[in-house]
């Protein structure tokens, strides 16, 4: 089984009890000026494959049976997360919206520090705690997970996050080749410049952690 990222180009290789998997090939197919959305496709046709002679049948088939997802079976978890997603968003109820404007408040508190800060209980104040601690206490733990999906305005904020990281990265790249940089300074240059961007969407994560062990 290999698993596939849209920001990474680095295969996951999955061993099982029959065999191990390798991929050997990594295609990217050119950006379409349609999608902004990038990627990655893998060369399965060039796999090779190690049979594992330390097993019995018998745990062969139990491990096939038991352990690992069938292609049908990711097709039915994308199209159930589809449907909660669908489901949340053209529901009105005071409970999707209340839980959207939470979510949203949330994200806002982080992103309004202007220091670096690692860990997120350092700010947490009795009113940030308490709608954390009750963010998915209102059924609404099918949507762990899919928080992203159903806050557009976060989402957008982080992609814009996303494309200031990488001009900041560029910029500072730029700056060290012109000599504007000694080697030991640029790679907490690089740090420190990717954290001024990165370190909302980290510490909502924490939030967000914080609340699912509350349910």
């Amino acid at each position: 089984m290999i698993i596939t990222n849209s920001e990474s180009c680095h295969s996951t290789i999955v061993v099982d009890s029959r065999a191990i998997k390798i991929s050997l090939s990594v295609t990217q197919p050119q950006k379409s000026p349609a999608k902004a959305q990038r990627k990655v496709r893998f060369n399965e046709c060039r796999n090779e494959y190690f049979a594992n002679s330390q097993i019995t049948v018998e745990d062969d088939n139990e491990c096939s049976t038991t352990t690992w997802y069938a292609p049908a079976d990711y097709q039915k978890f994308g199209s159930n997360a589809r449907h909660i997603v669908l489901d949340a968003l053209e529901v009105k109820d005071g409970r999707s919206s209340l839980f959207v404007s939470t979510l949203e408040h949330i994200y806002d508190q982080v992103c309004q520090l202007d220091y670096i800060l690692e860990d997120v209980h350092e700010i947490l104040s009795s009113e940030l705690e308490q709608q954390t601690n009750k963010l998915f206490l209102d059924n609404n733990t099918d949507l762990i997970g899919l928080e992203i999906c159903v806050a557009s305005a976060i989402e957008k904020s982080c992609q814009q996050r996303r494309g200031h990281i990488q001009d900041a990265v560029c910029d500072i790249q730029s700056e060290f080749d012109h000599g504007l940089w000694e080697v030991d300074e640029v790679d907490e240059e690089l740090r420190n410049s990717c954290l001024n961007f990165s370190q909302p969407a980290c510490l909502f994560a924490q939030l967000l952690a914080k609340g699912q062990a509350s349910v």
